[in-house]
Order: structure tokens, then C-alpha cells, then sequence
């Protein structure tokens, strides 16, 4: 598979994964009255009380999707490798 459509796939798959990753509950320890969402990093939180805005902290959002890119590359390029040495 050309390289450019690894990244085309990698990136998709990093979107997916981080937008899916941003409905799990980060875990806030010592921290009361404050949820998070997102892993490695929580890139959504809010204050609990009623009618508090959700906010985004685009730099961890960032960042959580390019780790996810890479392990997605990472991941496709392996299983890439392994299907070229079966067909041998």
C-alpha cells in the first residue's frame, strides 16, 4: 500500500479514536466537582454544577490525536508487513 494512503487511513482512524476516546471518563483523583473526558490526555472538562459549559483544551486534543495517528500507522504498517509474508 503507497505511504500516502497509510497516513490518509492513519489519520482517519486517529479522528475516530480520539473523538470515541473523548466520551470515557478521565480519572480525577483529589479533584472534586470537576469531570474530564479523554486518554492519554483530557481534552474535555467541565465544573459540575448546573449549566456549566463543556470546555476544550485544544492543545492536549492535538496532541491525543497525533498519538493516536502514529499508533494507528504504526499498527496498519505492521499488519501490512505480516500480509505481504503470508502471500509468500
Amino acid at each position: 500500500m503507497k505511504f500516502k494512503y497509510l497516513l490518509i487511513i492513519s489519520f482517519s482512524l486517529g479522528v475516530i479514536i480520539t473523538l470515541i476516546l473523548g466520551l470515557i471518563s478521565y480519572p480525577t483523583y483529589g479533584l472534586i466537582g470537576v469531570k474530564k473526558w479523554g486518554y492519554p490526555f483530557h481534552w474535555l472538562s467541565q465544573v459540575v454544577y448546573p449549566g456549566a459549559r463543556i470546555n476544550v483544551n485544544w492543545s492536549n486534543f492535538i496532541i491525543d490525536l497525533l498519538i493516536w495517528i502514529i499508533v494507528s500507522l504504526f499498527i496498519l504498517k505492521i499488519l501490512e508487513i505480516i500480509i505481504r509474508n503470508l502471500k509468500k
